[in-house]
């Protein structure tokens, strides 16, 4: 008769499993030989609960043993210094500046400035320089955007490619580590089972012997009693002689 209690393995790890810190306990279920019958399901549960709030290990110290993440340097970047210290600050961003991408002659009360028509043709040429600059991407779009689309989609496909040969190395390696644990596991149920079959056996066999013991007492009682009756028996037959 099998027994109904988990099968679980228990042991002290001195640091030779890699994810656990030196003098650790490890309880390790075994799902794979393990089936937890329904009405013992609360307490494996509570169990659980339990061994959770004893564990030592709280959930700070999975962030503390991820890498620092490294500080920013914005030595040579002076723009994305000064971005990055506006979004720390939480201020918002400035509305674009869209008079330079407009023809606007000088305002009314500067019509007689010079320097304020010279203003107004250094934009006329800033805007004619910007469409220039828009024809001829225009044009290097026209003449390699169809060869510089199909190169990054070539390495896009290779990146994806990668990707999926990692992916696949990770799912072997983990069917892999699943089949070992799987063997492991029915090695070890068997043993436990085994041991549980013992244990059972020899608690079956002290509890004959216990039996025997006491129906040997019993049958020793009686025969004290009996051998008491005897004698007294005996004492009367001579006094009464």
């Amino acid at each position: 008769m099998a027994s109904k209690r988990p099968l679980t393995l228990e042991y002290t790890a001195e640091g030779a499993a890699k994810f656990l810190r030196g003098n650790e306990s490890l309880i390790d279920a075994l799902p794979y030989v393990d089936h937890v019958p329904p009405e013992l399901r609360p307490l494996v549960d509570s169990l659980i609960e339990e061994e959770k709030r004893k564990s030592i290990k709280l959930p700070s110290d999975y962030l503390r043993e991820l890498p620092p993440v490294r500080a920013p340097h914005f030595d040579e970047h002076p723009v994305l210094k000064t971005e990055y210290e506006r979004v720390r600050s939480k201020e918002a961003m400035k509305p674009l500046d869209t008079t330079r991408y407009r023809l606007d002659p000088p305002p009314q009360n500067r019509r007689g400035d010079v320097n304020a028509w010279r203003e107004s043709l250094n934009n006329a040429h800033s805007q004619l320089e910007h469409q220039h600059l828009r024809i001829l991407n225009q044009e290097l779009l026209l003449k390699h955007g169809d060869k510089a689309w199909r190169a990054q989609v070539q390495l896009n496909e290779a990146s994806v490619k990668s990707l999926e040969q990692q992916l696949a190395a990770i799912k072997k390696e983990t069917d892999q580590l699943n089949r070992e644990r799987k063997l492991q596991q029915h090695a070890a149920g068997a043993e436990l089972s085994k041991m549980d079959r013992q244990y059972l056996a020899q608690v079956r066999k002290n509890w004959a012997i216990e039996r025997a013991c006491m129906r040997l007492e019993e049958e020793v009682e009686a025969a004290e009693s009996e051998l008491q009756r005897r004698v007294q028996a005996v004492v009367v037959q001579v006094g009464s002689g």
